[in-house]
């Protein structure tokens, strides 16, 4: 395997266990009969989503070379 596939699935699985944790907070939230309890639940999920979101923001942006780097690649 190489570096950047193990680099891959290191961050497939990052993603997976955020997405676990963001479902498990939500049921919290839905089972919780403490309105205090699910709102805390609630809170921990959207913390966790902009998490994940902000990190396949990063994930994405490292993969998708920029125009100047295409254009060099390309030989232009």
């Amino acid at each position: 395997m190489t570096l950047a596939k193990a680099t891959e699935a290191q961050e497939v699985s990052r993603a997976c266990d955020l997405l676990t944790q963001a479902r498990v907070a939500l049921l919290v939230a839905d089972r919780s009969t403490d309105l205090r309890t699910a709102l805390v639940a609630v809170r921990e999920a959207l913390s966790i989503t902009a998490r994940l979101s902000g990190e396949l923001r990063g994930i994405a942006a490292v993969e998708e070379p920029t125009r100047e780097a295409q254009a060099c690649e390309d030989g232009a």
